[in-house]
């Protein structure tokens, strides 16, 4: 597709960010942020913490026909300068691609805990309600009904991100869930981004460090941001800030809230739950019209009971039929993500849990699901990650877990002994018996052989992850299910 420059520049004009044109028009074939690779005809936008002008030659030397930049750089290419780059990528992405997701309901969830378990609900809900594939945007994967692929990073750049919704308009999707992460907003990868549902499941003292964000005020706004973009925001009742987050609600169209009969009155509330033997039952009561419906959730943890909630939400607003919406919901299985594996007289529970509240709230539903069991933990925590979530994920080991094993969780540049050694420290307090193990797959492993006959073992963190990020790059590991497998089958031939 060939674009015009002028046009561009008038849709920054009017958000603010122009600061100067080009003064004449220039046509474009294409838009990137990387030097290595710019086709003939690209638009090179400069932008990124290490950015260096000699990209901008290369891309030159690449076919770039323009740029758009901060400040004016060293070059005779035409520039478009702007106020501030990242905000200009995303809505440049969104003018290049057309607008693609005005083609499709697009559905945002965001959240301390439970962004991918949820997605995953959500996408299974909307194929299950439409009747067709939709598509999914997750910390774990792109699925927009062609290729598959992998990721590391939560909430795509803005570049990929309206090139992947562009693709979802061109495969027809009727849907596209995506997992929206805080610093997507803090570093404008979503800025100028309108979603039909924004879903808010809850917010933690997570991710308050020099390297994310700098207080607990940038988090909480940079999650509510994507209610503020959004027709109608659903909100979990029991998030803490709960009459924050709904103020801020009050900019969508608006407000759905969804959560447990205890925690007060919402738009669907769930009650009566019985725990079955993988997930549970329980009745939800719809403020609108009155009709009650039980619904199913094939997945441990209570709080799974309230990801659940936010997906019937959508999926009943959307006229879905509650009998097609639960069996969606009880025969999901999200990898990684509240796994269960059962063998050699163990119950193992696969769970990313990777912060203090996430680790509390699987916990204490173990504890409640089977209160006589006893819990071997396997768990880290990534390297620069803030000290507010290595001492909460381990406190929330001490007072909950039997037995915890502390060990490597993409350390990166930190030493995951020293990690390890912090992670110790916070759980002291508690009544677990503490193991240091920084060889993850030696502390599965023992984990899963030391373990007593018919308790449980959680291996937390990676959930099927077969990567560990060290020293900046990604080296390959064997995952915790596949080992899993390997020790369970040993133990069955030994015992």
């Amino acid at each position: 597709m060939m674009k015009q420059t002028t046009a561009l520049e008038s849709v920054l004009r009017a958000d603010g960010l122009l600061l100067q044109g080009i003064g004449r028009n220039v046509d474009i074939l294409g838009i990137s942020n990387d030097s290595r690779t710019v086709k003939p005809g690209d638009l090179f936008i400069c932008k990124g913490y290490g950015f260096k002008p000699e990209y901008l030659a290369k891309a030159q030397e690449a076919g770039a026909v323009c740029y758009l930049a901060q400040e004016k750089l060293e070059s005779d290419l035409p520039a478009i300068l702007v106020r501030d780059v990242r905000k200009a990528q995303s809505l440049a992405a969104q003018w290049f691609y057309d607008y693609p997701s005005r083609a499709f309901t697009l559905v945002g969830i965001t959240g301390t805990k439970g962004k991918t378990t949820t997605t995953y609900m959500t996408r299974s809900v909307m194929d299950a309600v439409t009747g067709t594939k939709t598509g999914l945007l997750s910390g774990m994967e792109h699925d927009l009904g062609g290729e598959v692929t992998y990721t590391h990073l939560t909430t795509p750049e803005s570049l990929e991100m309206q090139q992947l919704f562009a693709e979802a308009r061109e495969r027809k999707l009727p849907v596209v869930t995506a997992e929206i992460s805080s610093q997507a907003y803090q570093v404008h990868r979503t800025y100028g981004q309108h979603f039909r549902y924004g879903i808010f499941l809850d917010i933690g003292p997570d991710h308050i460090s020099a390297h994310e964000h700098p207080t607990m005020e940038d988090y909480l706004k940079c999650k509510e941001a994507l209610l503020e973009n959004s027709d109608t925001a659903i909100i979990v009742r029991s998030t803490d800030y709960f009459d924050h987050v709904l103020a801020a609600a009050q900019k969508a169209g608006r407000t759905l809230l969804v959560g447990m009969a205890e925690d007060g009155e919402s738009d669907y509330t769930a009650s009566d739950v019985q725990k079955l033997p993988r997930g549970y039952a329980f009745t939800v009561t719809e403020k609108a019209t009155g009709r009650q419906d039980i619904y199913k959730v094939g997945m441990d943890g209570l709080f799974n009971i309230e990801n659940a909630l936010t997906a019937i939400a959508v999926g009943r607003d959307m006229g879905g039929d509650p009998a097609v919406i639960s069996a969606a919901l009880e025969h999901l299985v999200v990898p990684g993500r509240a796994d269960v594996m059962e063998g050699a007289g163990l119950k193992i529970f696969i769970n990313y849990m990777h912060n203090g509240i996430s680790c509390q709230a699987v916990l204490k539903a173990l504890k409640k699901d089977y209160p006589d069991k006893f819990v071997t933990v396997v768990i880290g925590v990534a390297g620069q990650r803030s000290p507010a979530r290595i001492q909460g994920v381990g406190e929330a080991c001490g007072r909950y877990a039997d037995r915890v094993f502390f060990t490597a969780d993409d350390p990166d540049l930190e030493d995951p002994r020293d990690i390890d050694t912090r992670l110790a420290h916070a759980a002291a307090d508690g009544k677990a018996e503490v193991i240091i193990e920084p060889d993850r797959v030696i502390a599965v492993e023992r984990a899963l052989r030391e373990a007593p006959a018919g308790s449980v073992v959680v291996l937390g963190g990676k959930g099927d992850e077969d990567t560990q990020r060290v020293n900046g790059v990604y080296v390959h590991y064997e995952s915790d299910p596949v080992i899993a497998k390997r020790v369970v089958a040993e133990l069955e031939k030994e015992r």
